[in-house]
């Protein structure tokens, strides 16, 4: 369960600093369907608040970094910043079956949920591929970090 905390402060932080994150409108976001393909694409569930933030922003970016998000009810129309295209080539090219890649930084390298430290909620935590750490306990941690970084 998400916590409605942490939901409305993440909502005032996107609102209050539009000009580093590139999002949609509130409400105009990813359609279910869309959501429940990605995670049957990826074999496993994406956490409660990503899926509440594609569900609400449907994706953009922070600080001109893309957070993937998905694209298409078909995976096999995936585009280039979709999370399920995403999670494909890194599995192509060895990468870890654990970890579902979320953005590409030119600053930080490679963040993604680390989905064999789930709790509740498919709350994973997000790591940093370049220092091999925990960089957010979970996904509105991750954008709080990402905005707070770039204001």
């Amino acid at each position: 369960m998400l916590d409605n905390v942490a939901v409305q402060r993440v909502i005032a932080l996107i609102e209050r600093h539009r000009s580093v994150a590139d999002f949609a409108d509130f409400g105009d976001g990813a359609c279910p369907e869309a959501i429940v393909a990605a995670e049957k694409a990826i074999g496993n569930p994406l956490p409660e608040s990503y899926k509440w933030w594609l569900a609400n922003y449907g994706g953009g970016e922070i600080g001109g970094e893309e957070i993937f998000s998905v694209y298409a009810e078909d995976p096999e129309d995936i585009g280039g910043g979709d999370i399920v295209r995403n999670y494909r080539l890194s599995v192509e090219n060895g990468a870890d079956l654990k970890l579902i890649p979320l953005c590409h930084s030119d600053l930080d390298g490679v963040f993604a949920f680390r989905i064999d430290h789930g709790r509740p909620g498919n709350e994973y935590p997000v790591l940093g591929l370049a220092t091999g750490e925990t960089y957010a306990d979970d996904f509105l941690e991750f954008i709080e970090k990402r905005i707070n970084l770039f204001v």
